[in-house]
């Protein structure tokens, strides 16, 4: 196994175990996009289940992307579609999430030309049913194969008081 492999496993390694740490944490998944090339027609769907009887909690969400040197905007746009438990469609969302910065650098993490971020894009949401929900997300750019995209996920925490 070469060295910079070994780098790699071993931050991913470390992600998952701070990760792991985070009590206000309800749900974080990432979905790989095959050949980093990610086709207009494929969802990613994310499954999250909600059993506070309640609803008093508020939550902020927030997408994943990693992305390599491949990627040749300075942006990325999603389309996210919520469908509630009782099957109910959210209309669709648009979100755009900014991977460059004004300086011409990437945002968020760069180790060997994979670039990690997370962009918060909802704060302060209360999940008015209990039970499944289901959230897909779609990139809604004008490329019908989006080149250089790794991996895009799902990342739902409590919102601290």
């Amino acid at each position: 196994m070469s060295k910079i492999k070994k780098h790699i496993y071993f931050l991913v390694l470390l992600v998952v175990v701070l990760s792991s740490c985070n009590s206000d944490l309800l749900f974080d998944k990432n979905e790989k996009i095959k050949d980093s090339t990610w086709n207009i027609f494929d969802k990613k769907t994310f499954k999250v289940k909600i059993e506070d009887k309640d609803r008093v909690d508020l939550y902020k969400f927030a997408i994943n992307i990693t992305n390599n040197n491949q990627y040749k905007y300075n942006n990325i746009y999603f389309f996210l579609t919520t469908i509630y438990p009782d099957g109910k469609i959210s209309v669709k969302d648009t979100i755009e999430c900014e991977l460059v910065r004004e300086d011409g650098k990437w945002k968020g993490s760069n180790m060997f030309g994979v670039i990690d971020n997370r962009f918060w894009f909802a704060q302060k949401v209360d999940f008015k049913q209990k039970g499944t929900y289901t959230f897909r997300l779609e990139q809604a750019t004008k490329d019908t194969n989006l080149v250089g995209v790794k991996s895009v996920g799902l990342h739902i925490e409590k919102m601290s008081e």
